[in-house]
């Protein structure tokens, strides 16, 4: 078995940790994911998402801005402490490389705000592209780096 690979990204916004975790959950993807990062397109949009994104076993296909989709499932949700999801039936370019991704955002007090981390297993479909999945690592954190920004401001 080819070991994944883990990438993690954080901010620190000056909110209270349920309210922190609102901003992630409660964003439409396509508002917080607006800028390509190398070979991972913006998000245009969610589809299949039945009601809110607030219990374990929902799902929404995820639709990048070059065609190419994923499926989204929710597999825990902790409020306001943390929720993972899965990343899952691949199309595109990624196809090749990713088996599955296992993601998860994380809400920690810090000072009179709260750590907010945003980690991803990856999964990858064999030993060669494990070899590739640092350069998707590179441009992972531009992607992180980029909608840390657009978060906070949701937050007010």
């Amino acid at each position: 078995m080819t070991s994944p690979y883990l990438l993690a990204s954080s901010t620190v916004v000056a909110v209270a940790p349920d309210v922190a975790f609102a901003g992630v959950l409660d964003a439409p993807l396509e508002e917080l994911f607006t800028e390509r990062a190398g070979p991972i397109p913006p998000i245009k949009e969610c589809t299949g998402q039945d009601g809110g994104w607030d219990a374990v076993g929902k799902s929404r296909t995820v639709v990048l801005a070059d065609g190419s989709t994923n499926l989204e499932t929710l597999v825990e949700y902790t409020r306001p402490g943390s929720y993972r999801y899965q990343l899952s039936d691949f199309t595109g370019p990624m196809k090749a490389l990713v088996a599955r991704v296992e993601g998860q955002f994380s809400f920690v007090p810090e000072g009179a705000g709260t750590r907010v981390t945003w980690s991803w297993k990856i999964h990858p479909t064999n030993p060669v592209a494990r070899g590739l999945l640092p350069v998707i690592g590179f441009f992972w954190r531009r992607y992180a780096a980029a909608m840390w920004p657009r978060y906070a401001a949701r937050l007010g």
